[in-house]
């Protein structure tokens, strides 16, 4: 289907869907299997994508390249969460356990603490402004570097790098707060 898509392509549309493709399919991979957990998930996902890439390309095309980065990126996680669902992995934002993982939890007590740390974590980074939940997203969930964080929220790699080095210095300060209030 791609190959028949981009036979009626322009070249010069043609040349920026294969540019794209050769620059970023190993990070789309990553991002893509970080999401679904599974690499042939992450290869369907990101085969959806450079269809929806290829289909868009006109409106790609006249972006700036930090922002066609991140309209790619957005594409390719869109995908990836679209199949998660497709195969009933996805729930709500999160992963469901399978029943094999249900069954290695044999400590109450440590499964609930585990999941009032959780709970509060997530507590915290919803605490976050958008723009800090993106970049840590982007830091520890995509496992981007700074680099690739900066070209895609447009700043210095310097500024990413202090920006998530503050983030996580305020997110352990509130965590050690929260964690004696809860008694963890």
């Amino acid at each position: 289907m791609l190959m028949i898509l981009l036979s009626v392509l322009e070249d010069e549309q043609r040349d920026l869907v294969q540019r794209i493709y050769n620059e970023n399919k190993s990070f789309f991979l990553r991002l893509a299997a970080g999401i679904t957990g599974s690499e042939s998930l992450a290869e369907e996902a990101v085969s959806d994508a450079f269809l929806k890439i290829s289909l868009n390309i006109k409106k790609i095309s006249e972006l700036s390249c930090h922002e066609m980065r991140g309209f790619c990126v957005v594409i390719v996680k869109n995908c990836s969460i679209s199949i998660l669902r497709k195969n009933k992995r996805y729930v709500y934002g999160t992963e469901e356990m399978s029943r094999d993982q249900v069954a290695d939890t044999d400590d109450p007590e440590r499964t609930v603490l585990k999941n009032e740390r959780n709970d509060l974590i997530r507590a915290l980074l919803e605490t976050l402004s958008d723009d800090d939940k993106e970049l840590v997203v982007m830091r520890y969930t995509y496992e981007m570097s700074y680099g690739e964080i900066a070209r895609v929220m447009d700043i210095s790699e310097d500024a990413a790098r202090k920006r998530g080095q503050r983030i996580i210095e305020r997110l352990r300060a509130s965590y050690s707060e929260k964690e004696v209030g809860y008694g963890i």
